[in-house]
């Protein structure tokens, strides 16, 4: 009886937490939808009773506008005034049900629903899954419905199309234009996250590819020069049997014994772009995209900034083979097989795509002009070891100049891309030190 006594003491004494003071402070994931599209952005709260109040990122379409939290809950209901530099701008009204906030509300004069679970709620168990795709994509966009929701660690395998929508049968699956398969929704994703992507396999599931060559791309080739192509030139490569070399399909050409080897890659892979946009599959800029890099093949890793919550990752436009450039505007254009691992750097922003394999680390540069592109691939690099190394500038001057390698991905795009190489041997002599933050 004293026992008790004394435990029923030390609960009046020192009583448990209430749901106020654990029910909402830290990150959470919030997604706002309305009728033409979504928004997202990481709310990070703390309570005080029954009152709310905190920050969130941008929650506009563009998410132009970071917003300041205020508001107050119940056991079962929460109420969130959002305001942008003390301007009224929203309400979001909504129940709490298992740390999930769910409900409607106005932003921005705008009829709007919403979800939010906390940023660091546990995820399933990573696994294997094999999707056959059913239907492709021709647009890089967060308003399709995801065929699959993945979470970090997760693996998948799946097929490919060609760049005119026929698959390892030849037949036609898809309209023409780099078709993609996904998107793949993955979970806890946000803008501000950086998707990891592991190439796995990438492997050719058919003996022929096809691949423009009558003429270059005028893109490639000096203004004014002409080109006079060759009347029946085919398109057809064929493969050996064990899909190691390549031959074109041109007899009594001059080239008709040519034998090329093969190095299969992904022409196309990136996430729903930002300013809830719609880029078509051909295009390429800051979320990937139609880069058409021949080192994105297997054993690769590609680095892709998120924009808009759960990445909506998609790929497609397999490649055999490709030279620098594309500047026939096609590679050696086939289906394949692949298998792909993602991962996630929760709030690294690091606003550069980059990949690497084996040997380098490489930045990838899109922009208006190949100057340009250059340009961007170069301080992709330096702000990359600045991030990575903590080298100074003078430091990153000293490295680069002597070592670093340029490849030009794309020139028959409005985008070209230039990739910016530093081999992973030169980086094994570099003293990592404390790594800067706030890269621009």
């Amino acid at each position: 009886m004293q026992r008790q006594l004394l435990a029923a003491l030390t609960i009046l004494c020192f009583p448990i937490p209430s749901i106020a003071q654990t029910q909402f402070d830290g990150a959470w994931d919030m997604i706002v939808r309305f009728e033409e599209g979504s928004s997202a952005g990481v709310m990070r709260l703390s309570s005080d009773g029954n009152q709310i109040h905190g920050t969130s990122e941008p929650l506009d379409e563009n998410q132009f506008f970071p917003l300041t939290v205020a508001g107050a809950h119940d056991a079962e209901t929460v109420s969130i005034d959002l305001s942008f530099r003390d301007e009224f701008v929203g309400e979001l009204n909504g129940a709490i049900k298992d740390n999930t906030l769910n409900g409607q509300g106005m932003l921005y004069g705008v009829a709007v629903s919403f979800s939010a679970e906390r940023s660091d709620r546990k995820l399933r168990a990573p696994t294997t899954h094999e999707y056959q795709p059913t239907s492709f994509e021709l647009q890089y966009e967060s308003r399709r419905d995801p065929v699959l929701t993945l979470v970090p660690g997760d693996r998948v395998k799946t097929e490919l199309l060609d760049n005119e929508g026929q698959d390892a049968d030849m037949d036609w699956r898809a309209m023409p234009g780099n078709p993609l398969t996904g998107p793949f929704f993955v979970e806890s994703a946000m803008p501000g996250d950086t998707l990891v992507v592991h190439l796995r396999s990438v492997k050719l599931n058919r003996d022929t590819a096809k691949m423009y060559s009558k003429t270059l791309n005028k893109a490639a080739v000096q203004s004014g020069h002409v080109q006079t192509p060759t009347e029946g030139w085919g398109r057809t490569w064929r493969f050996d049997e064990n899909r190691k070399t390549a031959q074109i399909e041109a007899p009594g050409s001059a080239i008709s014994g040519l034998s090329l080897d093969l190095q299969p890659m992904i022409g196309s892979i990136g996430v729903a772009p930002p300013l809830n946009m719609s880029l078509y599959a051909g295009d390429l800029w800051i979320h990937g995209g139609n880069i058409d890099y021949p080192r994105l093949g297997e054993g690769t890793t590609l680095h892709i900034p998120v924009y808009r919550a759960g990445a909506y990752l998609v790929l497609g436009d397999g490649h055999a083979l490709q030279g620098d450039g594309e500047i026939s505007g096609q590679g050696l254009e086939t289906s394949m097989d692949v298998e792909f691992e993602i991962d996630l750097i929760p709030g690294d922003r690091f606003p550069h795509l980059w990949s690497e394999d084996a040997d380098y680390i490489m930045v990838h540069g899109i922009d208006s002009t190949l100057d340009k592109a250059l340009q961007a691939a170069t301080t992709g690099m330096i702000n990359w070891l600045k991030t990575n190394y903590g080298l100074v500038d003078s430091e990153i001057a000293a490295l680069l100049s002597p070592t670093i390698k340029y490849d030009i991905a794309v020139i028959v795009n409005s985008r070209p891309h230039v990739v910016a190489r530093l081999p992973k041997n030169i980086l094994e002599m570099v003293e990592r030190r404390e790594v800067l933050d706030d890269i621009p």
